[in-house]
C-alpha cells in the first residue's frame, strides 16, 4: 500500500510543534562561481541555513547534539518559478520566540545563494505543511 498525501501530512505534523513558516528565494545561478543551482545545492543551502540558526542560538549545545530547532523544509523549482525553499521551524519552549525570529533574519543575511527578502510569518496551522507537500514528499527534507 502506497502512502497518500494525507499520510505524509500526518507524519510531518507529528514531527513536533512549529512556530515559524519561512520562505526564501534562491538564485538560479551563483554570481561568483558561475554555477547553476542543483538539487544537491538546494538541500545543502537549506541545511546550512538551519545549521547557522542553530549554532547562533544554542552554540555548544547544538554542536554536541543536545538541542536544535525542530524543522522541515521543502525545495521548490520550476521552469516559470524562481527556486525557493519553504521551512516549518519550531523551537523548544524555554527559548524566547523573539530571539529565534532575530536569528532567522540574521542567518538569512549570511547566505550566499539567496535573492531578495526572506518571508517569515508565525506558523498557524497544518495548512502550511499541506502547502509544503504540494510538490510531493520527494522534495521534503527533515533536519
Amino acid at each position: 500500500m502506497n502512502p497518500t498525501k494525507e499520510d505524509f501530512s500526518r507524519f510531518l505534523v507529528g514531527q513536533g510543534s512549529f512556530d515559524w513558516a519561512v520562505t526564501m528565494n534562491l538564485m538560479k545561478r551563483h554570481p561568483k562561481y558561475q554555477t547553476y543551482i542543483t538539487s544537491e545545492i538546494f538541500e545543502k543551502t537549506g541545511r546550512h541555513y538551519l545549521s547557522l540558526v542553530n549554532k547562533r542560538l544554542f552554540k555548544r549545545q547544538y554542536r554536541y547534539g543536545y538541542i536544535k530547532l525542530n524543522s522541515i523544509f521543502c525545495m521548490e523549482y520550476g521552469e516559470q518559478k524562481r527556486p525557493h525553499l519553504h521551512f516549518a521551524i519550531g523551537s523548544p519552549p524555554q527559548i524566547n520566540k523573539d530571539s529565534v525570529l532575530t536569528e532567522l533574519y540574521r542567518s538569512y543575511k549570511l547566505m550566499d545563494w539567496v535573492k531578495g527578502e526572506v518571508h517569515i510569518t508565525p506558523y498557524h496551522s497544518q495548512g502550511w505543511i499541506d502547502y509544503i507537500l504540494k510538490t510531493g514528499f520527494d522534495n521534503i527534507a527533515l533536519h
